[in-house]
Order: C-alpha cells, then sequence, then structure tokens
C-alpha cells in the first residue's frame, strides 16, 4: 500500500512536469517558432487545445476522456517502474 501511495505522488508530479514541458515546446521561442496561435496540452494524447477563431479572445476545448487516459497511462507507467526498482533494490 505505501509503494502504492508513493508511486501515485510521484505519477501526479511526473504528470504535471510532462504537461508543463508540452506547453514550454510550443512557446514562440528562438528553437520553436510557431505561426499560428495554438496550443495543445498532453502527452501520448492532447487532452487541451485552444485556438484563435476571434482576435482578442482564444477558443479552448478539453477532452475529459483523453486527460484521464493520460492520467491512467502515467500511473500504470510510473507505478510500475517504481515496484520494479523497489523489487531489484530489495533482491540485492
Amino acid at each position: 500500500m505505501k509503494r502504492i501511495l508513493k508511486g501515485t505522488l510521484l505519477s501526479i508530479l511526473i504528470f504535471f512536469s510532462i504537461s508543463f514541458i508540452t506547453v514550454l515546446f510550443q512557446l514562440n521561442s528562438p528553437f520553436h517558432r510557431q505561426i499560428d496561435s495554438s496550443l495543445s496540452i498532453g502527452y501520448p494524447l492532447t487532452f487541451y487545445h485552444q485556438f484563435l477563431i476571434d482576435t482578442p479572445i482564444p477558443n479552448s476545448s478539453w477532452n475529459i476522456k483523453k486527460l484521464i487516459l493520460d492520467c491512467f497511462i502515467t500511473w500504470v507507467f510510473v507505478v510500475g517502474i517504481y515496484t520494479w526498482l523497489t523489487n531489484i533494490r530489495k533482491q540485492k
């Protein structure tokens, strides 16, 4: 139980970090020039998309199913790796 709780906390931090990194990659920087003013957040599935129809106000759309699936994929991956590494350390 303790292992799952630690893995869950770690997966939350990793999920937020991955989402933040997807935003950082889309900022208008010298390394990534963006012509349009759209923004997509999420990896491997895009769960948020912001786009511009009228000039002053951007429109956005959320896909809750993809958000939950992204959270679940991250949780399974992180808890699996955390459990595997913990088992390896116990065997040594």
